[in-house]
C-alpha cells in the first residue's frame, strides 16, 4: 500500500513534466521538419534557377555564334556552293551540329515563308521553326545575301540530344514549350505526358517570368517554368524541372535522426528528474509507511529521519507523537486488562458450583445423544448402501429388531393415486395373513398416521379403539409405535412397530423409531429413483420406446448372436412423411401426441421379439430378429398400410395426401453386409429411395440404390 501511494504521487508530479516535454518534442520535431523541408525546397529552387539561367546563356550564346558564322558566310562570293560554306560553318564549331540551306534550296512552308521575309525586308532573322520535312525544332537564323541566293539559312536542331546534355550538366530535366504552351522536346521521355501548359500558367509566366510548381505524378518533382527569348520574335518558355525524391529521404532521414534525438533527451532529462524526485520524495515515502503501518496496529514502528532533508522537524515530531501514544495505549491495555481480570474472577467464582452441576447434567445427555447418533450412524450407513428394496427392507427390520428389541414389525407402503396403503413387507407375522392386506386414508391407526403424517403410539393396542386388529387378520396386544415415513412433505409409507409388553417403548425410544422411518423414508426414495433411472437410460421419454443408446445395445447383441449361429435379421428405418408440416400447422404439442400414438402402433404392429426404437426426431429404426430380406419388406408393407389406415387429428390440414403417411427402408444381414453402421447406412439409403420416389411405400436397400443415391449427390 506504501508503494503504491509513493508511485501514485511520483506519477502526479512526473505527468505534467513529461506532457510538456511530449509537447516540445513534437513541436521541435514538427517545427524542424518543416524549416528544414522549406530550406531544401529553396535549394532546389535556386538549382533550377542557375539551370535555366545557364541554359538560357548556352542556347543565347549558340545563337550569337551562328549568326556570326552565317554574317561571314554571307560576304563569300556567290559563286562558292553551299555545301562548301557548310562545311567551313562547321570547321568554325565543330562541336554544333548545324546545317546551312540557301533560297534555292527545298524548303518547308514556314521556312520558305521566312526566307520571303527576309528577301523583301532585307534584315536577318532569328527564329525556332519547326521543319515539317525533317520533323524537328531548330534555331534558324536568316541572312539576305546577294543574288543569285537572295538569302542563307542556318539551321542548328534543338532536339533530344542537345537537352540531355545539358541536363546531364546542370542535373535536372529539361523541357522546351512553344509560345501557344505545346511541348516541343523534352530530355526526358516521362516528362512528355504533358504536353501541353495550361492558360493560367501561361499568364503567370508572362506575368512575374518564373514560377515554380510542385509536381505530383508517380514521384513528386519540383519544376520551374520560364521564358526563354530566343530569336528575333514570338516567345518560348523552357521547363526545368528536379525530382523530390532525394530531397524527400533527406528530410525523411533527418527526420528520424532528429526525432530520435529528442527521445533520447526527453527519456534521459525524465530520468534524471524521476531520480531527483525519488530522493527528495523518499523521507515522504517512509514517513507513509510508518502511517500504514501504525493504522494496522504497530505502535512502535518508527520513521527514518535525515538532518539534511526539510522533512526532518516533520519526522522527528510524528515520531514523538507515536511515542506518547504507545505509552498510552499500554496504560489504557493494562488497565482494562486488570479490570477485566477482577470482573470476570468474581463472577465465575459465584457461577462455578451451578456450573459444575450443569456440566455434570450436559456429560451424561451427551453420553446418550452418543449412544443414539452413533446407533443413527450405523442406521444410516447401512441403509444407504441398498438399492434393492427386499434388501432394504431386511437391513431396516434387523435395525429395528437389534435397537427397540421389537418381536413384530409391518412396514405399509403409499402409491400416490391409489390413496392407499399396502402391505409391503413383514416379520413376526404370517406372510399368508398379510398378503393383499391394504389401508385406505384415515382408516385405522396405520391410515391415521398416513392421513395426518404424524406419529401414533397405542400403550394398550387391548383398550385402543383405532385398532382394527389388521382388519380382523391377526389379534394384536400390546403396544404399538406406528410412525409415518415422509420425505419433503410427501408421504413414503408407515412403519409399525409392535411390542408383547404394554409400553414398552420410552421418549429415546420413539425418537430412534422415528429417526430410522425417516431414514428408512429416504432409502426407499433412493431406490425408487434408481430403478427409474434404470429404465429412463434405456427409453425415450417421450414415446416410450427403446432409446438410441439401447438399440445399440441390443442391435451389437443381435449381430454377436446371428455371426455366430449364422442366422440372420433385417433393419427397418422409417421416417414419418411431411412430419415438419404438421408440426408447423398445428404446434410442437400436437406433433408429441402424434409421435406418441405412432410409436403405439408401430409396437401393436411388430412381433414380441422385435425392437422399435426412436432414432431421432421422427425417424424411427426396427430390429426383426431371424427376418430375411422378403419378411422385412413385407413387415414394412404391412407397417406403411396400417399407417396410412390409421386416423391422427388435424391430418386433413396439415398434410399433402390427407393422412398419415411413412416411409421405410430396409436393409438385411448379412446379405446387403455384415458390418451393422453399413448396414443402418443402407436403410437410410433405401429410405431416402422412397422419399425421392414419392414417399408413402417401403423399399429393400439394392446396389442400384446406392448408384442412384451416388447420381444425385453434388460433386
Amino acid at each position: 500500500m506504501p508503494k503504491v501511494t509513493t508511485l501514485s504521487l511520483l506519477g502526479q508530479l512526473l505527468r505534467p513534466f513529461i506532457i510538456l516535454l511530449l509537447i516540445l518534442a513534437c513541436a521541435t520535431v514538427i517545427g524542424s521538419g518543416l524549416l528544414l523541408h522549406r530550406s531544401l525546397v529553396d535549394s532546389v529552387d535556386q538549382q533550377l534557377k542557375h539551370a535555366q539561367k545557364m541554359v538560357y546563356q548556352e542556347l543565347k550564346q549558340r545563337e550569337l555564334t551562328l549568326a556570326d558564322i552565317l554574317t561571314v558566310l554571307a560576304q563569300k562570293p556567290a559563286e562558292i556552293p553551299v555545301s562548301t560554306l557548310e562545311k567551313e560553318a562547321r570547321a568554325y564549331q565543330p562541336l554544333l551540329d548545324i546545317h546551312l540551306f540557301d533560297a534555292q534550296n527545298e524548303l518547308s512552308p514556314q521556312l520558305r515563308e521566312l526566307t520571303d521575309s527576309v528577301i523583301q525586308s532585307q534584315k536577318s532573322l532569328s527564329h525556332i521553326t519547326f521543319d515539317s520535312r525533317k520533323n524537328f525544332y531548330s534555331l534558324s537564323i536568316f541572312q539576305p545575301v546577294a543574288a543569285p541566293r537572295n538569302a542563307l539559312l542556318i539551321q542548328f536542331p534543338l532536339n533530344q540530344k542537345l537537352l540531355k546534355v545539358l541536363a546531364g550538366r546542370y542535373k535536372c530535366d529539361l523541357s522546351l514549350f512553344s509560345e501557344e504552351g505545346h511541348l516541343m522536346i523534352s530530355n526526358n521521355n516521362h516528362l512528355n505526358q504533358a504536353q501541353m501548359l495550361s492558360e493560367i500558367q501561361l499568364a503567370q509566366i508572362t506575368g512575374s517570368n518564373n514560377i515554380y510548381t510542385t509536381m505530383r505524378n508517380n514521384a513528386d518533382s519540383r519544376r520551374l517554368l520560364a521564358p526563354l527569348p530566343l530569336g528575333s520574335d514570338g516567345n518560348f518558355y523552357l521547363a526545368a524541372s528536379k525530382s523530390l525524391d532525394e530531397l524527400n529521404n533527406l528530410l525523411i532521414t533527418n527526420s528520424w535522426r532528429l526525432l530520435l534525438t529528442v527521445l533520447l533527451t526527453l527519456a534521459l532529462g525524465a530520468t534524471i528528474y524521476y531520480r531527483m524526485l525519488l530522493h527528495a520524495l523518499t523521507p515522504l515515502k517512509n514517513l507513509l509507511e510508518t502511517i500504514h503501518q501504525v493504522a494496522g496496529g504497530n505502535l512502535s514502528s518508527r520513521t527514518e529521519t535525515t538532518s539534511d532533508n526539510h522533512l526532518h522537524a516533520l519526522s522527528s515530531s510524528f515520531n514523538q507523537m507515536l511515542e506518547q501514544l504507545e505509552n498510552l495505549y499500554e496504560n489504557r491495555l493494562e488497565s482494562e486488562k486488570n479490570s477485566a481480570l477482577n470482573q470476570e474472577t468474581a463472577k465465575y467464582s459465584i457461577h462455578l458450583k451451578k456450573k459444575s452441576l450443569e456440566i455434570e447434567r450436559a456429560n451424561i445427555q451427551l453420553k446418550e445423544q452418543f449412544k443414539e447418533l452413533t446407533a443413527l450412524f450405523q442406521v444410516s450407513r447401512s441403509l444407504t448402501s441398498a438399492l434393492d428394496q427386499n434388501l432394504l427392507f431386511e437391513k431396516v427390520f434387523t435395525i429395528l429388531r437389534d435397537t427397540l428389541h421389537c418381536d413384530r414389525i409391518v412396514l405399509l407402503l403409499y402409491h400416490p393415486g391409489s390413496e392407499s396403503l399396502d402391505v409391503a413387507k413383514t416379520t413376526g407375522i404370517d406372510a399368508v395373513t398379510s398378503k393383499g392386506l391394504s389401508f385406505s386414508l384415515g382408516e385405522g391407526i396405520s391410515g391415521l398416521v398416513a392421513a395426518s403424517m404424524k406419529p401414533i403410539y397405542s400403550v394398550d393396542l387391548s383398550s385402543d379403539a383405532r385398532n382394527l386388529n389388521y382388519k380382523g387378520r391377526w389379534a394384536s396386544t400390546g403396544s404399538l409405535l406406528s410412525m409415518p415415513m415422509v420425505l419433503q412433505n410427501r408421504l413414503i409409507g408407515v412403519l409399525n412397530i409392535h411390542h408383547q409388553q404394554v409400553d414398552a417403548f420410552n421418549p429415546v425410544a420413539q425418537q430412534m423409531a422415528q429417526a430410522i422411518a425417516d431414514q428408512t423414508a429416504i432409502s426407499i426414495e433412493n431406490s425408487r429413483l434408481y430403478e427409474k433411472t434404470r429404465t429412463l437410460s434405456a427409453t425415450d421419454d417421450l414415446t416410450g420406446l427403446a432409446n438410441r443408446r439401447q438399440f445399440q445395445d441390443y442391435l451389437q447383441r443381435e449381430w454377436a448372436q446371428s455371426r455366430r449361429y449364422h442366422g440372420n435379421f433385417s433393419l427397418l428405418m422409417l421416417d414419418i412423411d411431411f412430419f415438419k408440416a404438421y408440426n408447423d400447422t398445428h404446434g410442437h404439442l400436437k406433433g408429441d401426441i402424434l409421435l406418441k400414438k405412432f410409436s403405439a402402433l408401430l409396437l401393436q404392429n411388430t412381433r414380441g421379439i422385435d425392437l422399435v426404437a426412436r432414432f431421432g426426431g421422427e425417424e424411427f429404426v426396427i430390429l426383426l430378429p431371424k427376418a430375411d430380406k422378403e419378411g422385412s419388406l413385407a413387415v414394412a408393407k404391412k407397417l406403411c398400410n396400417c399407417i396410412e389406415a390409421e386416423q391422427f387429428n388435424g391430418m386433413e390440414r396439415s398434410q399433402p395426401q390427407k393422412k398419415i403417411t411413412a416411409s421405410i427402408g430396409t436393409a438385411t444381414f448379412p446379405t446387403d453386409s455384415t458390418d451393422i453402421y453399413e448396414l443402418l447406412n443402407m436403410a437410410d439409403e433405401a429410405l431416402y429411395q422412397v422419399k425421392r420416389n414419392g414417399r408413402n411405400n417401403a423399399a429393400v436397400w439394392t446396389r442400384e440404390t446406392a448408384q442412384a443415391r451416388e447420381e444425385q449427390s453434388p460433386r
